[in-house]
């Protein structure tokens, strides 16, 4: 047995021996630049949130309450500071933003000028702006010349909250609309007016 043990481990060590030894290689030095072969990573893009949609059967609905209630309401009483010219003072992802609205009674009418996309706009809206309940006014465009400018058109209506110190002073104000019809405040787009002396 001993001897079986014996020839196998001689027969074992002569294998080792006839196996060629791993090479080694010395370690890089510092100058020696070593090339990755697979790309950097890269931190993907935030997936963007989906916009929260307003479910049609309710816009419709809310829509008819708040056209029923603007009828009702000419704003007289609930806002007597609304009169006159406001200039847009608040900050605009589009370049060279103007905005300018006069309100009389319960008609309005705005300018808005500015280079979106690279190119200069302007545009003129005209409509009415109805008393709802509280702080809430209802914007009705008649006419947008040109038709789609800055996403206005012609019959568009939304809502609106004014806040701010009209109440006060009337100096200035702070419309939050909802465009899409989304009553949540979050969802609101907010513009700062103040009011054009002259």
């Amino acid at each position: 047995m001993k001897l079986i043990a014996s020839v196998f481990a001689s027969a074992l060590g002569l294998a080792l021996l006839a196996c060629p030894s791993p090479e080694v290689r010395p370690a890089p030095t510092p100058d020696e630049t070593v090339e990755a072969t697979d790309p950097p990573e890269t931190t993907p893009a935030p997936t963007p949130k989906p916009k929260p949609t307003v479910d049609p059967a309710r816009k419709e609905e809310l829509q008819r309450e708040y056209r029923k209630l603007a009828l009702k309401n000419d704003c007289s009483g609930a806002f007597k500071h609304l009169d006159g010219t406001w200039r847009f003072i608040g900050q605009s992802r589009t370049p060279n933003h103007t905005d300018v609205l006069t309100i009389q009674g319960t008609k309005f009418t705005e300018k808005l000028t500015g280079d979106p996309d690279g190119k200069h706009l302007e545009a003129d809206l005209s409509g009415e702006i109805r008393c709802l309940f509280k702080n809430r006014v209802l914007m009705m465009i008649d006419k947008v010349v040109p038709e789609g400018a800055y996403e206005n058109h012609s019959g568009d209506q939304y809502p609106c909250d004014v806040l701010g110190d009209i109440a006060m002073t009337g100096n200035k104000m702070l419309l939050i609309c909802y465009y899409d019809w989304d009553l949540r405040t979050a969802a609101g787009i907010e513009s700062e007016f103040e009011r054009v002396v002259e």
